[in-house]
């Protein structure tokens, strides 16, 4: 009796298992399926794009990070703060994470300065920062194109996360080693549009800025599913 109630309950658990993944995929979002993988299978954490490709755990917090963002003067003109938006949110993010990151306002002051980011050599070697994260924003857009009524956030760039060596005859001059290049892309909300009037544009793109540093930090870290917000 005990060996048919055991087998009942795997084959009902079973069952309400690929009932729940069944409804994931018609309805809206990954909810139900992050819901279900948590309950059955303990939510395992995903091995981050950094760490699969450089080795890495950044979160030990023995290996420091740098991150730059640079994009088009066409979306500066209309987003002045982009970049530092990013990174701040991003630092946030990664200091909570345990990440030790260089201060963003330390960097954007050495941009001013200099004028052009380079090879990130000798930025790099100007913070002794063990690694390097390019984000090139590409495109960034707020509001649905011929229907100035409706918002929703789109972007599309490119990462390149570089590991800082030592090279040279001697060893003796630091160089910037492409380990990571990755496209991404974002889309907020990522079903359908929302009307303007039931959100202010300026507080839509906080939140969708805030969307996109949450997407790029996890490039960084590993992480569950269920960290994933639709």
């Amino acid at each position: 009796m005990q060996l048919l109630s055991l087998t009942l309950k795997r084959d009902g658990a079973r069952r309400l298992v690929l009932l729940v993944l069944a409804a994931s995929m018609v309805l809206p979002g990954c909810s139900l399926g992050v819901m279900a993988g948590k309950l059955f299978f303990d939510d395992p954490k995903m091995i981050s794009v950094f760490r699969k490709n450089t080795g890495t755990d950044l979160t030990k917090g023995e290996k420091s990070i740098l991150i730059a963002c640079s994009t088009s003067h066409q979306i500066l003109s209309k987003y002045p703060g982009i970049r530092i938006d990013i990174v701040d949110k991003m630092s946030h993010i990664l200091h909570n994470r345990n990440i030790k990151i260089i201060p963003a306002d330390d960097v954007a002051t050495w941009f001013d300065d200099h004028g052009e980011w380079g090879d990130f050599t000798e930025l790099a070697d100007e913070f002794d920062a063990d690694y390097v994260m390019h984000i090139d924003l590409k495109s960034f857009a707020v509001v649905i194109p011929d229907s100035p009524n409706l918002l929703q956030g789109k972007a599309e760039g490119r990462v390149s996360m570089m590991e800082i060596k030592m090279a040279g005859k001697n060893k003796d001059k630091k160089q910037a080693s492409v380990a990571v290049e990755r496209s991404f892309s974002v889309m907020y909300p990522p079903t359908y549009p929302v009307p303007r009037e039931s959100s202010s544009e300026e507080m839509f793109t906080e939140n969708f800025l805030k969307r996109i540093s949450e997407q790029l930090a996890r490039m960084l870290y590993d992480h569950r599913p269920s960290e994933i917000v639709q």
